[in-house]
């Protein structure tokens, strides 16, 4: 089991999950209920070396990150 902590800096959320395999459709199913704008439509920028990932709208704003342990 892979470990994850999530932030939404403008919904102010932290939690945590637990999953089986770290992909982009994962990770949107624990973050898309919890965000509150309309646009769906985020992307991901993940580093192995550091453990930090970053989640993007469309427009380029880092809208939260996540961390994997």
């Amino acid at each position: 089991m892979i470990k994850i902590d999530f932030h939404l800096e403008k919904e102010n959320a932290f939690w945590n999950a637990e999953i089986h395999q770290l992909n982009s459709d994962v990770l949107k199913r624990h973050i898309l209920p919890k965000i509150t704008s309309t646009n769906r439509n985020i992307d991901f920028e993940y580093c192995d070396k550091t453990c930090l990932g970053k989640i993007i709208e469309p427009s380029g704003n880092v809208v939260g990150e996540f961390t994997v342990h």
